[in-house]
């Protein structure tokens, strides 16, 4: 994006000598918007104004309508720019920064998202946040600008309380920044690697494939996590190894065939928003596709179904041919809009099809990709609301439809290919969404880990050359003087110092890139970025901060280990360090989080993996209680799981009563929290290795809380949950599972994961 035209418009700010996307997409606004850094932070000292921090990215939906809605409007900036210090952030550049403010919002509202839009002290302290907001008021909630006005008014004249909320979110932050320790000894062996694994599946859909509901994400680190155990010598033959390969397979099988998958360009989009991966959310995040074109590649490496390479190929020759800038790097991300319109740019009617093709393939591929079965599209903000357009997918095997033409897969494939060439190319002719072609180390080096591995399993050349034409990309440009790691580039300019992450994904990447060649240089530099990272982002207590010891714009330095789409960096850390050979220091990492992940493994299946890589390579992992101490960011000394008590009993030879006690002063989400606008973390049971047992709910309670506008859906005292099992069942389960999240009524813990025994 040109810097230049300042002159053609009538608003520029200081975001105009910033390199991020995101923030000059903002540069010609009306609000006075300033950068992260010490020139806004001063400012707001010097004026004595509190500080509206907006954090998005590029590819961010809601972003760009709250600046088409609030941050274009006149009369609303005006207010901003005469009340706050202003600034904007690209999560994607500091993710730091994100994540700290992102943990109060959702302690102080229960829910998270982006547009993330917090009201800061000019001490940085965080005392209010939310995420969008629409400009005025309606449904009985204030607008953005209704805020505006009370916020100041809060800080001018109750300047007390505001300090007083700013110093008890600091308080939970700073207690939240530590991992617990564990309670008592956690030993750590195959058993209960297995249990944790039965935890991440338990909400597998037989039908649809995946896990979870809608919005349904792919979960690339559970995909890794089941791959990484399949292919553990050290696993037994078991029920759970046949059962997990069948949920993994019919996964990825499922996600190949639905609209969340390019099926002209290869790529893969962000998520699907229904449960049967047909429509997607459009953006095209680089991360999802570095991490399934490595899933997919070691899926045909272990089962060697050949639509598993095609998947894989498709997705690095579209990262090559797309994302890749001329010295080698990846860009970021595609944005799911053109003209504002979701989607536009994927989309087909039959007629734009049959302008392409000659009649006759037209109606080969319409019937192949679903185009024949009538629209399937409706774009959710713009229009009738009823679908007017296509998603491609393929609705039926490819192989059921060879039969029927009486030709072989193969030849089916060989007429089918030319056609996607023509559309692509037809589709290539349209306007483009935006590309963000900053180049981030992190992300970039998850493509070198898949590319390189690709590379090695199908005997391809230039994926390997690919990989290690990214690898020295990063050494040469992201790697400073000291040793250390940029986080971020865009047209030859380097931004910020690197996280955690950025570091630890570099040197799997590395390893990856020397196991394709055999290049010991690839090692040696391994070698070396990971003894960086040990040096900046540890202490003298177990697990590895998220910014460096040199970070001094946050009051808070967090250790985390809990799985974003992305795997988390400590879990990355120790991924890499067992590979080359720090089992101690891999050992310490993995320890840290031992408590948590017995908590909420669920949500930590790179950590689980780890722990799982770690056992087979040296036994069983004990850790003993440490000497730190931990308080939940609750006025309670309780930690998440000791908020319920839980058991199971037969009923009859096909019924089970589970009986919930839940902890006085605390609820529990309901099952079914679909009516809330918020990401409430429901109540679930599943029977573990039964997926069609039926789950009976009690009724919910309706109960408002000072932090929503909604009315809750919770449980709260005592509640039993009956499970009943199919006539036709032969099994009789001797476990489930239950997920739940306790709240109180100002703060929320962790979700968690629990396996009960079913008792006689």
């Amino acid at each position: 994006m040109s810097t230049d035209s300042s002159a053609s418009h009538k608003h520029t700010n200081a975001l105009i000598h910033e390199t991020s996307p995101y923030l000059l997409q903002h540069a010609h606004n009306p609000v006075d918007w300033h950068a992260w850094g010490e020139e806004a932070f001063a400012k707001a000292a010097r004026e004595n104004k509190p500080i509206f921090l907006s954090v998005g990215y590029s590819t961010c939906y809601w972003c760009h309508v709250m600046e088409r809605q609030s941050f274009e409007n006149e009369a609303i900036a005006a207010e901003m720019n005469r009340l706050f210090v202003n600034i904007k952030v690209d999560r994607e550049e500091r993710p730091d920064v994100d994540q700290l403010y992102m943990t109060a919002v959702q302690v102080q509202t229960r829910q998270g998202g982006w547009p993330m839009s917090v009201f800061l002290t000019p001490r940085l302290r965080y005392f209010y946040g939310g995420t969008y907001f629409p400009p005025t008021d309606a449904y009985g909630r204030p607008g953005f600008l209704t805020l505006l006005g009370a916020i100041s008014d809060a800080w001018h004249n109750r300047r007390g309380d505001v300090e007083q909320t700013a110093t008890q979110f600091l308080q939970i932050l700073q207690q939240s920044s530590e991992p617990p320790a564990p309670s008592e000894p956690v030993t750590f062996d195959r058993r209960v690697i297995e249990s944790l694994i039965e935890q991440s599946t338990s909400d597998y859909d037989p039908r649809h494939g995946g896990f979870g509901g809608a919005p349904k994400f792919p979960r690339q680190t559970v995909l890794e996590l089941l791959l990484a155990f399949l292919k553990d010598d050290g696993s037994k033959q078991s029920d759970l190894r046949d059962r997990t390969g069948r949920q993994l397979i019919h996964t990825l099988d499922a996600m190949a065939d639905g609209g969340i998958r390019d099926h002209l360009g290869g790529g893969f989009h962000r998520y699907s928003t229904d449960a049967r991966w047909l429509v997607p959310h459009f953006e095209i995040m680089l991360y999802d596709n570095a991490m399934l074109g490595w899933i997919y590649g070691e899926a045909f490496a272990q089962f060697r179904q050949p639509r598993h390479e095609k998947v894989a190929r498709g997705i690095f020759d579209f990262v090559l041919r797309e994302m890749t800038c001329p010295q080698g790097g990846f860009y970021t991300a595609f944005d799911a809009e053109v003209d504002a319109q979701e989607g536009l740019s994927y989309l087909w009617t039959p007629s734009q099809i049959e302008a392409v093709l000659a009649r006759e393939d037209a109606e080969l591929f319409n019937r192949v990709y679903g185009v024949s079965r009538g629209p399937n599209f409706a774009d959710p903000h713009h229009g009738s609301g009823q679908p007017d357009q296509n998603i491609l997918f393929l609705p039926t095997p490819l192989d059921d439809i060879a039969a029927e033409l009486k030709i072989d897969q193969t030849e089916l494939e060989t007429r089918l290919a030319p056609m996607r060439q023509k559309l692509l190319a037809a589709r290539a002719r349209r306007k483009q969404p935006l590309l963000d072609t900053k180049i981030l180390t992190s992300w970039n080096a998850l493509v070198i880990r898949a590319l390189a591995h690709g590379g090695k399993i199908f005997g391809e050349p230039r994926y390997i050359a690919a990989a290690t034409k990214a690898a020295d990309f990063l050494l040469k440009y992201h790697r400073r003087d000291d040793g250390g790691l940029y986080r971020t580039s865009r047209d030859g300019k380097t931004r910020y110092s690197g996280f955690l992450d950025d570091y630890a994904a570099f040197a799997q990447a590395l390893l990856a890139v020397h196991d394709a060649t055999q290049d010991s240089r690839w090692l040696d530099q391994a070698r070396s970025i990971a003894q960086s990272m040990l040096t900046r982002f540890g202490d003298n207590r177990p697990g590895l901060f998220f910014t460096d010891a040199d970070a001094k714009d946050l009051e808070v330095r967090q250790k985390m280990a809990t799985d974003s789409p992305l795997p988390s960096g400590n879990a990355l850390a120790a991924l890499s360090l067992l590979e080359l050979g720090e089992f101690d220091a891999a050992e310490r990492i993995i320890g840290a989080f031992a408590a948590q992940m017995l908590d909420y493994g669920a949500g930590m299946s790179a950590m689980v993996q780890a722990a799982m890589n770690y056992v087979t390579r040296r036994g069983p992992l004990r850790i003993n209680p440490g000497e730190q101490s931990f308080q939940m960011p609750i006025q309670s000394a309780a930690r998440a799981p000791e908020t319920v008590r839980a058991a199971a009993r037969w009923q009859t030879d096909r019924e089970i009563l589970l009986s919930l006690e839940i902890l006085d002063g605390f609820h529990i989400n309901a099952n079914d929290v679909s009516s809330v606008d918020a990401q409430l973390v429901a109540t679930r049971v599943t029977m573990i290795g039964q997926d069609d047992a039926a789950i009976e709910y009690p009724p919910a309670q309706l109960q408002r809380f000072e932090y929503s506008e909604d009315s809750i859906p919770v449980y709260s005292g005592k509640i039993q949950i009956l499970i009943h099992l199919p006539d036709k069942s032969a099994r009789r389960p001797s476990q489930l599972s239950l997920t739940f999240q306790a709240c109180s009524d100002s703060a929320c813990l962790a979700p968690v994961t629990r396996t009960i025994d079913v008792l006689e």
